[in-house]
């Protein structure tokens, strides 16, 4: 191409300015050609980090549990964000998913690939205590030896205990689950707790061994085992098993076989008469409903991060920030299931719409979330270490990162959908569980009225839970360019005898005054939970109003949905709690604003923490607390900006556009007519309220059409005027073309875009 140019200079014998301009354009055109042959080379010369990811399948299975699903999309996103950044140590990250198919021979022979690849920065995933044990047996020498950082999800820590590189992202029995169990059963005062479990499962086994150790002063007074086979449980035994603990009378019973395999047990013991409050492993909601309706005492289970009508807020501002169809991960039937054959897998009703936010589906989003955080906690380890830095480098400091920067009581890696620190001893995340209860009287799942956090001197605080509504009256005056709203609401709270009344909250996005140094509230007492009154008993209720803040989008202003919230949290480090909302369908949501309407509203809940550093000893620490948002999502009302806006600007489109079959014998009229629509679109921009947004809103869009439009329509009008274009008739005919189709077109698009925006905002 070139070469031709610079003949067609020399053959019309242009200047040497033209040679000099040939010359100059050779040498951007060379450049721009050898940059991506340098960038090829400089990746080739770097070959990318790898992360493994190991998952398991069930072929066995009705449905999937779309957990994999999950994982992959989530993690690569956050390996696409990672990238977008510089990748790491300037080498692209790249992900690979190791599917074991639930076999032990498979499990050990994809780890057994994996340590060996040079490149492999580090290993994620491997849970189920069993087959983990069969990996490490076979091959734990082997992931000793190559020191890659592998963050398991492995609940049993003594299976890794010898291996310095092996972490989990699950809580440790030892130093989790068994001290807060105890701890639960000293706070509620039982006496005679019994213990029934699976016989051949490692967690029921060290779940028992670590009661026995532990119950000192309430030790287990029955512990059975049932032995289960693939029809269930042998009924002789269960009988057994039921006549002792009948006989031995306990005030709790640990049933350790899972939630759905309960219900057998369940009925064997009201049969025979025998109903202690039940602490089971697995999910109540798994348990048949029916099994459940008729027990007539409490159960109770561990639960680590799906609490009952609260939502993992970052989660769900995740899922609010785009369509929810991307977050549904709905269980896929696996069609070569046996129990498709055999009748035991039933189908789903043909009407059962996908809900982004049911339980499975929203536990598939947990776990992705979980693999997507371990990626970006392995890349934002490996970002700090010094460079140069080989694979075997960046391996050492990873695992000396976690050790250290997110050691539990020293820092936290704040991923994009939880925090995430480790115990140094064993190596285990740092998660303390909720326990959650069903209540007969409640007939639904909440928290138990006592919760533990763990402390900077690793004992456990019992945390009251408060059963809390707000109950939102009116938002008003909301200020976008303050980032302030207006909320006056209903605050009610059960008092269970601890005392717990308005003056232990405090409202984290309420404004502070600064001359008070208070916040910007006014409350007063209705109801002082007294009994006999008008208001129910043992019901705190206050009337609060206060100016809040809150965090707007304004990339679809003015077709936009904004989260309005209250933040709860305590407001006194020696009187925590967590927040414990009644179910959605019990909450009022009809609520007045003004320019607003109310789409949706939920109660989420977040970890935040202070974090502070000694000035003399350089110690860092964090001290965690929960906080509780209620939120209401609510649309603006885009009425007044059609008539002001859109209307306008759409006539002043169309006048610009009959300019155009005037003929161009009045070529001044033509661009008079032009030039005023655009200089009118410019005058409406600027006398409109602006908001004050760090992007471009979807409104400073439309008017960048309007004036891109408005400016071809000109170009296209001068164009058809100059001598040299009316010369040529194709040319001529082609801006016609432009002129009469291209623009309705256009116009056309945009309308339909306007349209979309405005129904996905209501």
């Amino acid at each position: 191409m070139l070469t031709l140019l610079q003949r067609r200079v020399r053959r019309d014998g242009r200047s040497s300015f033209g040679c000099v301009l040939i010359a100059a354009l050779s040498l951007c055109l060379t450049a721009v050609a050898a940059a991506p042959a340098q960038a090829t080379e400089a990746e080739a010369a770097k070959p990318a980090l790898k992360l493994k990811l190991f998952v398991t399948s069930r072929s066995n299975a009705c449905y999937d549990s779309g957990y994999i699903r999950a994982a992959k999309r989530l993690a690569m996103r956050e390996r696409a964000r990672i990238n977008e950044q510089g990748g790491i140590a300037g080498r692209r990250l790249d992900l690979e998913f190791l599917d074991d198919g639930g076999g032990d021979e498979r499990a050990i022979e994809l780890v057994r690939q994996a340590v060996a690849d040079p490149e492999v920065l580090a290993l994620i995933g491997l849970g189920y205590s069993k087959r983990a044990e069969a990996v490490f047996k076979a091959a734990g020498s082997e992931i000793r030896d190559s020191n890659v950082p592998f963050l398991s999800n492995i609940s049993i820590t003594s299976i890794f205990a010898d291996y310095p590189n092996v972490f989990t992202t699950r809580a440790s029995q030892d130093d989790e689950r068994i001290p807060v169990l105890i701890e639960f059963v000293k706070k509620l005062g039982f006496k005679r707790p019994a213990f029934l479990g699976r016989s051949g499962s490692m967690f029921s086994t060290t779940l028992a061994a670590g009661l026995n150790r532990s119950l000192s002063e309430t030790p287990l007074v029955a512990e059975r085992w049932l032995r289960r086979s693939e029809k269930g449980f042998d009924s002789a035994e269960v009988s057994a098993a039921v006549a002792e603990l009948k006989e031995k009378a306990p005030d709790l019973l640990f049933l350790t076989i899972g939630g759905r395999r309960s219900a057998q047990i369940i009925k064997a013991m009201m049969d025979a008469g025998i109903t202690p409050p039940l602490f089971i492993t697995g999910r109540i909601e798994s348990i048949a409903p029916d099994v459940v309706a008729a027990y007539p005492s409490n159960l109770y289970q561990v639960a680590w991060g799906n609490l009952p009508d609260v939502y993992n807020d970052r989660m769900r501002r995740l899922i609010s920030q785009s369509a929810p169809r991307e977050w549904i991960f709905d269980r896929v039937k696996n069609a070569d299931a046996p129990g498709w054959a055999s009748g035991d897998c039933k189908p789903r009703p043909d009407d059962a719409a996908p809900d982004v936010y049911s339980s499975d589906n929203m536990g598939a989003i947990g776990i992705g979330g979980q693999f997507a955080d371990m990626v970006g906690l392995v890349a934002a380890a490996a970002r700090t270490a010094p460079l140069p830095a080989s694979t075997v480098q960046l391996r050492a400091h990873v695992i000396d990162r976690i050790k250290t920067a997110y050691a539990a009581g020293r820092g936290t890696f704040q991923g994009r959908f939880a925090n995430w620190s480790f115990r140094r001893r064993t190596r285990a995340a740092a998660r303390t569980p909720f326990i959650v209860q069903l209540v007969p009287s409640v007939g639904g799942v909440q928290l138990a009225p006592v919760q533990f956090v763990r402390l900077r001197d690793n004992t456990l605080r019992a945390v009251n839970t408060l059963y809390l509504d707000v109950d939102m009256i009116r938002v008003f005056r909301i200020d976008d360019n303050e980032k302030s709203f207006y909320a006056e609401f209903y605050l009610s709270i059960h008092d269970d005898g601890e005392g717990m009344s308005i003056g232990d909250i405090e409202f984290s996005n309420a404004f502070l005054d600064p001359r008070t140094n208070n916040r910007q509230l006014t409350s007063r007492v209705l109801n002082d939970g007294g009994k006999g009154g008008a208001y129910p008993d043992d019901v705190k209720i206050y009337h609060v109003a206060g100016r809040f803040m809150f965090d707007p989008e304004f990339a679809n202003y003015p077709f936009d949905t904004q989260r309005f919230t209250v933040d709860i949290r305590p407001k006194r480090d020696d009187a925590p709690f967590i927040v414990q909302p009644p179910p959605p369908l019990l909450r009022d949501q009809s609520l007045i604003s003004d320019g607003w309407v109310p789409k949706e509203q939920y109660v989420g809940y977040d970890e935040d923490f202070v974090r502070t550093t000694d000035a003399k000893s350089h110690e860092q620490s964090i001290v965690p607390f929960y906080k509780a948002s209620f939120v209401w999502l609510m649309s603006r009302q885009t009425t007044d900006y059609y008539l002001r806006v859109v209307v306008p600007l759409a006539f002043i489109l169309l006048v610009a556009y009959l300019s155009i079959f005037i003929p161009r014998t009045h070529f001044e009229a033509i661009v008079t007519i032009q030039i005023t629509a655009l200089l009118s679109a410019v005058a409406l921009y600027l006398a409109l309220p602006q908001v004050d947004a760090d992007t471009a809103t979807l409104s400073d869009r439309i008017f960048l059409f309007i004036y891109m439009a408005v400016s071809i329509m000109i170009a296209i009008s001068i164009l058809r005027a100059n001598p040299l274009v009316t010369h040529r008739n194709w040319l001529r005919g082609t801006l016609g073309l432009m002129h009469v189709v291209a623009i309705p077109v256009m116009g056309a698009l945009m309308a339909l875009y306007i349209l979309q925006a405005s129904l996905t905002a209501w």
